[in-house]
């Protein structure tokens, strides 16, 4: 095993995975803070090490430092050359942390701030599917990715609909309706859950405020428009399972 791996194998054996105390954590701190400056003789890993020792060693891979010492500088290389590989790896990590789709330690996320914002998620993963339009780790990004957005959209109705932490406007609310229809092709393509009621909900509250926004000066709030054109609505104060 190169050294680099080893001796970061090595630092983590000496803690537990979860559950470390304060000093504990500071022990390991240090040791990776050290590890992370060392200037390794041999260059950059190939992608097929890194694959390798992330299958074997998952859990203890999902970590910033390691993420930006290794995974980083190999898939900035890797996209330099015009090659796919690091893309294919980048989407990968996923499987089993499909919950961490929109996590900023997730190495797609840190992978984008190493690139200083020439890159983000969803280019990335479109960038891939359009040399690999079947990739499977990259789909389900996406269904994850766009699952959430969805559900955050609505889950202040009949408050409005957001666009991340802020009111859509009518130019999102168009993006938005086609980020719907994208969620419900790559739910049927993956043969996955179609969260019929998502759609749905997305679709008749979108165009509601779409209208909504137009209309400002008949309306006090789009509760009052949803009421006034009686359009059923309920009431959500968190994320809610469609599965």
């Amino acid at each position: 095993m190169n050294r680099l791996l080893s001796d970061y194998l090595e630092i983590c054996s000496k803690f537990r995975t979860n559950g470390l105390s304060k000093l504990e954590r500071k022990q390991r701190h240090v040791l990776l803070s050290e590890w992370e400056k060392t200037d390794y003789e041999k260059g950059l890993l190939t992608l097929r090490e890194i694959k390798d020792f992330w299958d074997n060693h998952n859990d203890i891979c999902w970590n910033r430092v390691f993420i930006n010492k290794v995974i980083c500088p190999a898939i900035a290389a890797d996209l330099k050359t015009g090659g796919y590989d690091g893309l294919r790896f980048l989407f990968h990590c996923f499987r089993g942390h499909e919950s961490s789709c929109i996590h900023s330690d997730s190495p797609l996320a840190i992978f984008c701030v190493y690139s200083g914002g020439n890159y983000q998620p969803f280019q990335l993963a479109d960038m891939l599917l359009e040399y690999e339009p079947d990739n499977v780790d990259a789909l389900r990004y996406k269904y994850d990715a766009l699952k959430y957005f969805l559900e955050f959209s609505i889950h202040e109705i009949p408050s409005g609909v957001l666009n991340g932490y802020d009111g859509a406007s009518v130019s999102d609310i168009v993006t938005m309706i086609e980020d719907t229809n994208k969620f419900e092709r790559i739910s049927r393509k993956l043969n996955m859950p179609l969260c019929e009621n998502l759609v749905e909900d997305c679709r008749r509250y979108y165009k509601a405020y779409g209208d909504y926004l137009q209309n400002l000066d008949k309306y006090r709030t789009f509760e009052d428009y949803l009421r006034s054109n009686e359009i059923a609505y309920q009431s959500y104060t968190s994320r809610y399972d469609y599965e």
